[in-house]
């Protein structure tokens, strides 16, 4: 098992935008970025996708499948940067935990290579890490001979790409930070990956998974929520997040959604001084209560850390939490 990046950091499996308040660790890191790739010597067999392996968070599979084309593959990556290449990928390496998700989730697992300590799925136990995301081992990630790189596209990891440049070693940019990039991981990986209608249906199931969710709580109560990070003094997920995003989906009011930045150490007396419902932390033992002495305390652990394919399970259940209540 490898071992667990520290808990004070908050999104060690998904955007790598962790605050940096006293004691946490530097987050993790994403994506690589592609060029001329080998031409695949995929059977009939093989080139046809299974459907049963693209998958969103509440297991249902897209009824679209893709034939693995021959002809070159252009796109953009979250950089803005275009590729081309001549066939799929065969060997990816991941920096991002969400893009190493959407990778299983379209049924492409076998072209995954290597991972990062971020990366705790049992399913990629067996695959071997080049350390974190952000500014990962180089000598790991060169021993693995990967045909491209997928990483996390931010000023939080400038020397990553010119590293990866430096080496020869192709990288496809992702950023995944607000719920609707959820979407735009999906199409950059499936394209990278030669399954783009594919990612393109795993797309469509999980927008209409989360018009559901809406539905569902459109008539209920809203709650007034924060989002504790941890730190002292305490972190908080303000606006323009995958967390706020979430929240506000699930039927709750971002109380710190009018900070001026995205995530923000705030004081106790901000604190007591908001209306809050809801106190929404990812250990137990993590908040003293007292600070906010008329709100509900919820452990929710990592569910909000991966913005990927298991998001409407994860809105679904934050849904239940805030309402207290089964959400259908």
């Amino acid at each position: 098992m490898r071992p667990r990046p520290s808990a004070d950091a908050l999104m060690v499996r998904g955007d790598g935008l962790a605050p940096r308040y006293p004691s946490a660790r530097s987050l993790l890191g994403f994506a690589v970025l592609a060029a001329a790739l080998v031409g695949s010597s995929c059977s009939g067999e093989e080139a046809q996708l299974d459907a049963d392996h693209a998958r969103d968070g509440s297991g249902a599979a897209p009824a679209e499948t893709d034939t693995l084309s021959t002809t070159a593959i252009f796109f953009t990556d979250a950089a803005g940067r275009e590729h081309r290449l001549e066939a799929p990928a065969q060997r990816v390496i991941s920096l991002v935990p969400s893009a190493t998700e959407t990778i299983r989730a379209i049924g492409a697992e076998d072209a995954l290579v290597g991972v990062t300590d971020y990366d705790d799925g049992e399913w990629t136990g067996s695959l071997p890490s080049v350390g974190g995301g952000l500014e990962p081992n180089m000598e790991s990630l060169v021993a693995l001979h990967p045909d491209v790189v997928i990483r996390f596209h931010g000023e939080q990891d400038p020397r990553t790409p010119a590293r990866l440049d430096d080496l020869g070693i192709p990288h496809v940019a992702v950023r995944p930070v607000a719920l609707g990039d959820v979407y735009e991981t999906n199409r950059i990986v499936g394209q990278l990956l030669g399954r783009p209608r594919v990612a393109d249906s795993l797309s469509s199931t999980i927008r209409e998974g989360l018009a559901d969710l809406s539905q569902s709580v459109a008539d209920l109560p809203r709650q007034r929520v924060v989002y504790m990070l941890g730190g002292s003094p305490p972190w908080v997920s303000g606006p323009d997040t995958y967390i706020s995003d979430i929240l506000t989906l699930a039927g709750g009011d971002n109380v710190f959604g009018d900070l001026t930045s995205p995530y923000q150490a705030v004081s106790p007396e901000e604190l007591r001084a908001r209306e809050i419902d809801v106190v929404l932390v990812t250990r137990a033992g993590s908040y003293d209560a007292s600070l906010t002495p008329n709100a509900r305390i919820e452990v929710v652990g990592d569910a909000l850390q991966v913005p990927g394919p298991d998001v409407v399970e994860a809105a679904r259940s934050m849904a239940e939490v805030i309402h207290g209540r089964p959400v259908h």
